[in-house]
Parts: structure tokens; C-alpha cells; sequence
């Protein structure tokens, strides 16, 4: 619904056709374009003096790795800006529409993410992919969005693709977030960033990363239900589903080396790793060290903040997962590397 005109109009080219059930979704979508438009051209005009931002934080991982409860956490601790719902929503307007609309806005948001329990407020911070895939053509979420093709969509999103004009995009749409929140510097969280850290480099040589990994055996289960729950919210086509498990299995191993070679080159002191079963086990202790590992602001004033937060989200659910024996002798005989290098084993209850 925030798409602009161009991006919208490729994806329906590339569609081959939608069904006629999802025309009068199809008719929102365009309608939407036509009374945005006015106002997308305003926010070019006043984005084109907007100064740079400051070096940004990415979190980077693969999927269900605890990317999002990472963010969260730090999101209150650094006080630094963030992608907000609004933003996300209306990426190209965020300076004018979103902006004069925003209470309105705010009302109509959902309680959670649909996903999973994990909460929507005007203030929670959201992944930049969602907002990317709205203004630019290359994203994941087209592989989401028209799933008939969706391992070779999904393999131009994450490993091929014109990552330049991408880059453009990125630094064009945080300039805006920066001016909203009021905040030069910016806490993003994006599993797609894992596989663009040099591009990112590129644009912000002083950009900080930090890599959270999980347990493989929990991930692969999380990460099939993931793509499972999202191609049925958002696709646009009714086809066979892709074979999730085999796409996240061989998915694995290629993103976690292509993060491991690009991190291997990352200057000192702007990359740190985080294991996410002992930031559940001791956050404190690992948020931390995360700040002074790469200077970030907040802390330690922003101990009270997380500490507040963490203690909110006590009661919060986790989705659960009984994967078969067969799954779990997949992941040992296709991620055995990395499950021996960190020292996981099978846990007694997936989740």
C-alpha cells in the first residue's frame, strides 16, 4: 500500500497475471499510488537538502536468530533512532503524510505482528526490508509477494541484483528516519544486511554490525514456519508452495559464509558477535559489552530502560516446534560445521 508508482507497476509486469479474486486488492494498491502521489513529490523536493546521517548499527543474522528481540532490547538502551511502523508503511511520504496523519495512523495499527505475539506500538522498531521493498525492486518480499518463481526471485534478493541503486535507496530512506525521529544515528535490523555489509561499508565506512546466531536446530524449524506464515499473508498468487524446508537448508550454509568472508574484512572494533542463547541468559552482561565492544552511546544510562523493557516482555510467549527426526538429520548432515563450532547439540524441546 505505500509502494511508489515504478515499483508497483514491476511487480504487477512480473507477475504474469493476478488472480481475478485479488483485483480489487490489486485496485487498492494503485489507488493508493494515484492520492499518494502529490505528496511523494513533495517529499522530494524536501529531501534532496536532508544531511547525512551518522554512522548507523546494523544487526545482522540469519532469520529467526533473534535479530528482533536483539533490536528491540537495544533499541531502549542506545536511545538511538529507529524504523518506525509508519515509516515502514509509508516510506516515500514519511515527511508529509505520515507525519500529518500520524495519530490517525497510529490508531489503525495492529496489536501484534501477526507472525508471532511480538507487539506493534508507534514506537516499536520494524525491519527496513518491508520499506526497501516499496520503493525499490529488489527485495525478498517479491519473492513473498509472487512466490511462483520463488527461489530465483529469493536468489536475486539475497546474492545478486544492482545492490548500487539498492544503496542509493537505503541511504536516500534513512536520511529521511533520521530527520522524523529527530535522531542522526540509526539502530536497523535487517537479515538481508548480513549479505551487504561491504555495499553498507561503502556508504557508512564507520558502520557498526552485530551478528546475533541462535541454535541451527531452533532455526530451521523457525525460519520454514517464517516463509510458510509469510507466503500465505502476503502472496498475490495462489501456487504450489515452494519446498521450505530444502530452500532454508540450502540457504544456511551460503549466507552464513558469504557473513563470515565479508566479516572477516570488517575494520576492528565495528564487529562483534552475539550468542543468542546467552543474551536470554544474561542480557545485561552481554548489552554491555555490545556498547563498549563498539562504542555505542546509551550506556550505562540506558541499563534502567532495558532492564524495564526485558522485564515487560516476561510474560511473552514463544512460538513452539516439534521438527521430525528426519528434519534434525537434515540439519546435522547440511549445517553439522556450524552446529560444532558453537557447540550446540539438539535441544530436549525446539522452540
Amino acid at each position: 500500500m505505500g509502494a511508489r508508482p515504478g515499483t508497483l507497476l514491476s511487480l504487477l509486469a512480473e507477475s504474469g497475471g493476478i488472480p481475478v479474486r485479488n483485483w480489487p486488492l490489486v485496485g487498492a494498491f494503485l489507488l493508493s499510488c494515484g492520492l499518494r502521489s502529490p505528496f511523494s513529490l513533495l517529499e522530494g523536493l524536501l529531501s534532496r537538502k536532508l544531511p547525512p546521517i551518522e554512522d548507523p548499527v546494523f544487526i545482522v543474522g540469519h532469520w529467526r536468530s533473534g535479530t528482533t528481540h536483539l533490536h528491540n532490547v537495544l533499541a531502549v538502551s542506545t536511545r538511538m533512532g529507529v524504523i518506525t511502523p509508519l515509516a515502514s508503511g509509508l516510506p516515500g511520504e514519511l515527511l508529509t503524510l505520515a507525519t500529518w496523519l500520524r495519530p490517525l495512523l497510529e490508531r489503525a495499527l495492529p496489536p501484534t505482528r501477526g507472525l508471532d505475539a511480538v507487539a506493534v506500538t508507534p514506537e516499536a522498531p520494524q525491519e527496513d526490508e518491508i520499506p526497501l521493498a516499496s520503493l525499490q525492486d529488489l527485495s525478498v518480499y517479491r519473492a513473498l509477494y509472487l512466490p511462483g518463481r520463488f527461489r530465483e526471485r529469493m536468489e536475486e534478493a539475497l546474492f545478486g541484483g544492482d545492490s548500487k541503486r539498492w544503496g542509493r535507496c537505503l541511504e536516500g530512506f534513512l536520511e529521511r528516519v533520521a530527520r522524523h525521529q529527530g535522531r542522526p544515528r540509526l539502530l536497523l535490523k535487517n537479515p538481508v544486511h548480513s549479505l551487504r555489509m561491504p555495499r553498507i561499508l561503502s556508504l557508512w565506512p564507520g558502520a557498526r554490525f552485530i551478528h546475533i546466531y541462535r541454535n541451527p536446530f531452533r532455526v530451521h524449524p523457525s525460519s520454514v514456519h517464517f516463509f510458510e506464515r509469510m507466503i500465505s499473508r502476503l502472496a498475490l498468487q495462489k501456487v504450489r508452495e515452494p519446498d521450505l524446508g530444502d530452500f532454508v537448508l540450502d540457504l544456511y550454509p551460503r549466507f552464513m559464509d558469504r557473513l563470515d568472508a565479508d566479516a572477516a574484512r570488517i575494520p576492528e572494533g565495528q564487529f562483534c558477535e552475539v550468542r543468542f542463547e546467552e543474551f536470554e541468559r544474561e542480557p545485561m552482561d552481554q548489552l554491555e559489552r555490545i556498547h563498549r565492544e563498539l562504542d555505542l552511546p546509551g550506556w550505562p544510562r540506558g541499563r534502567r530502560a532495558a532492564v524495564d523493557y526485558l522485564e515487560g516482555i516476561r510474560s511473552y510467549g514463544k512460538n513452539r516446534y516439534a521438527p521430525s527426526v528426519r528434519d534434525i538429520e537434515r540439519v546435522e548432515a547440511c549445517w553439522g560445521r556450524f552446529v560444532r563450532r558453537w557447540g550446540y547439540s539438539v535441544p530436549r524441546e525446539i522452540g
